[in-house]
Order: C-alpha cells, then sequence, then structure tokens
C-alpha cells in the first residue's frame, strides 16, 4: 500500500502539471480517422498502412508518458518526435503476435469450443506481455528479449503489478459511467470533445501511475522494497 500510494501522488503531481497531454488521444484518433478516410480504397496495403499509423500514435504516447515519469514534463514537441522513437519495437511486437493468432483462429474455428480455447490464450498473452509499454520504454528490451522479460517480469512481480492494474481500470469503468449521464443533452460535439477529454485524462493518469510503479518494481525485489520501507518507517 505504501508503494501504491507513492505511486499515486506521483502520478497526480505529473498530470496536474502536465494536464494538456491529455488531448493527445484526441489528436491520435483526429490523426487515424484521417488516415483511414485516406487508405480505405487500398484494400490490404491500407489496412497496413492504418497499422502502420496506429503503431506510430502508441510510440508517441509511450514517448509522452515517458517523458513525465522521467521528468515530469511533456511538451508538443515530445508529441511530434515520438511518432518514430518506440515504433520499430511495437511493430515486432504486432507482427510476432498477429501471425501465429492469425493461424490459432483458424485451426480452432474446426475444434469444439475453440472459441473459448482462443480467449483463453488471448487471456494469457494479455496478461504475460501487460508490461510490455513500460519494458520499452524504460529498459529499451526490444526483438524477442521483450517477449521474454516481460514474462519474468510477471512471474516476479505477478500480484504487485496485475493487482492495482485491474483495480484502477475497474474504477475507471466505473467513474466513466457516471459521467456520461452527466453530460446527457449537451450538443454532440461538445459531448465528444468533453468525453474525449475526460478519458485521455484517466489514462494519462492511468499510464503514468503504471510507469512509476514498474520503475520501482523492475529495480528491486520484494526483500529489498520491505528492508526500505521499514527503514523509513
Amino acid at each position: 500500500m505504501w508503494m501504491y500510494a507513492t505511486a499515486l501522488k506521483r502520478s497526480w503531481e505529473c498530470v496536474r502539471k502536465n494536464w494538456v497531454v491529455s488531448f493527445a488521444p484526441i489528436a491520435y484518433g483526429a490523426i487515424l480517422a484521417v488516415i483511414a478516410s485516406l487508405v480505405a480504397p487500398l484494400g490490404i496495403v491500407g489496412g497496413l498502412l492504418f497499422s502502420l499509423a496506429s503503431q506510430a500514435c502508441v510510440s508517441s504516447g509511450l514517448f509522452l508518458i515517458k517523458n513525465l515519469v522521467d521528468g515530469n514534463k511533456a511538451d508538443f514537441n515530445d508529441f511530434l518526435n515520438g511518432f518514430t522513437v518506440y515504433i520499430w519495437e511495437l511493430l515486432f511486437i504486432a507482427f510476432i503476435i498477429w501471425i501465429p493468432m492469425r493461424v490459432l483462429a483458424t485451426v480452432l474455428m474446426t475444434v469444439p469450443n475453440g472459441a473459448l480455447i482462443y480467449f483463453l490464450i488471448k487471456l494469457v498473452l494479455y496478461i504475460v506481455l501487460n508490461p510490455v509499454p513500460e519494458l520499452i520504454y524504460q529498459t529499451r528490451t526490444s526483438g524477442p528479449e521483450l517477449i521474454s522479460a516481460s514474462y519474468h517480469f510477471i512471474v516476479e512481480n505477478w500480484l504487485e503489478w496485475l493487482l492495482p492494474n485491474i483495480l484502477l481500470a475497474a474504477a475507471g469503468y466505473f467513474l466513466l459511467g457516471l459521467i456520461e449521464p452527466l453530460l446527457f443533452g449537451l450538443p454532440g460535439f461538445l459531448y465528444l470533445f468533453i468525453y474525449s477529454f475526460i478519458v485521455g485524462l484517466g489514462l494519462t493518469y492511468f499510464m503514468t501511475f503504471r510507469g512509476f510503479l514498474f520503475a520501482e518494481l523492475h529495480a528491486t525485489t520484494r526483500r529489498s522494497r520491505l528492508y526500505r520501507y521499514r527503514a523509513q518507517s
């Protein structure tokens, strides 16, 4: 609880000083909407170009979070420069997962309970690869090492990492359900803008919290964290 409280507090201070970063998801959505309309007639090639653009937006978002976690500040230049910083690591992960999952989906279509098996495999992958974003921008691990590093991190810190992630995600979903009725009746554009900003604010806080928590867990062991806590107390 001491570790979570520290990460939550530091995340709040970062988001409070850099609340403008919450507009980044709106910008990414607008960029991808424009690109989707441009590449739609290109078929498979268009789909590949859209996937490339999507990974570029994820790269930019991770670079913004990195700057918040490292220096508690991010600006428009970080937003622009981030589109290429982590794109190759993200493309590798997407590629190495996409092909086996496509083959697996085809095979399981003819197997009894294939849909359930496919869902369970996706769930396992989601758990095992959950800290990949933080590994990319905090350790610069790349290639196949990303998968093995993510697996080892989850094995060593599954409780400390997954529990707050689940709780914060559930809390965010619940809060969005409370906010939606408050925005009811607003003009469509204003409703979309405010709702997107709130989602962006929550996502920025969530990812910043993950960044601080990962930094703490990755650099320490349970024994060392306990010792440090007792020493400070």
